[in-house]
């Protein structure tokens, strides 16, 4: 990965942005719920799960989805789901280790993103990606695509210590802003691009002092 100077930096949402993985992460958390809840006696489907899944997943981790899942998704109302917080515990991770392996096959970019991101890069900008996978998972894909020398780092949800004060993508935020002012990179040399209504876009619109501007998606009209 590059790590030399820049102009200008945005940061870019791996998952939903570049690669279309919100689809592939539901499955999985929607299948490993289902399979828990059995052992639980609770009849939950997991195609009817996925739908409601996908846009609680960008800006969170499995284990993130999951509290906005039992929270938001009638269908994971009952008592013996709500509560269990071992079983959310073992669906979060079930839905992890699914989804690493899916991942290893690969995952499909979204339409057009190489050459959008390619054409910021011959522009100056410099591109950080944040992502809601793991480190193992995001950095062999983006190999595989040919991005890695285009990226001035790269910041996953597992780069950190997990923090029940904080989400994954605030301290994600808070990891990155550090690190460019380490590089002496200013504000209004920083924008964003996230997937829009996912929490990573929320958190950054409703910031009681915004720090970056919020680009539209697709990736195409931050150009």
């Amino acid at each position: 990965m590059n790590h030399a100077g820049a102009a200008h930096v945005t940061i870019v949402a791996f998952d939903g942005i570049i690669a279309d993985t919100v689809p592939l992460r539901a499955q999985a958390l929607a299948e490993a719920i289902a399979l828990e809840c059995a052992a639980l006696d609770v009849a939950v489907h997991a195609p009817a799960l996925c739908s409601p899944l996908m846009p609680l997943l960008p800006g969170r981790t499995f284990n993130e989805c999951m509290v906005a899942a039992v929270e938001q998704i009638p269908a994971l109302q009952h008592e013996r789901c709500r509560h269990d917080l071992i079983a959310h515990d073992i669906m979060a991770m079930r839905a992890q280790r699914d989804w690493a392996m899916a991942a290893a096959h690969g995952v499909p970019l979204r339409d057009g993103v190489l050459d959008h991101m390619h054409t910021l890069v011959a522009r100056g900008v410099r591109i950080v990606v944040r992502s809601d996978s793991q480190r193992r998972e995001v950095e062999p894909l983006l190999r595989l695509a040919g991005l890695d020398d285009s990226i001035l780092f790269l910041r996953c949800a597992d780069d950190l210590p997990r923090r029940t004060s904080v989400t994954s993508v605030q301290a994600s935020y808070e990891a990155i802003e550090a690190r460019l002012e380490r590089m002496r990179i200013p504000w209004v040399q920083r924008d964003a691009v996230e997937v829009p209504g996912g929490t990573a876009a929320c958190m950054l619109l409703e910031s009681a002092s915004p720090r970056y501007v919020l680009r539209a998606d697709p990736l195409t009209k931050a150009l």
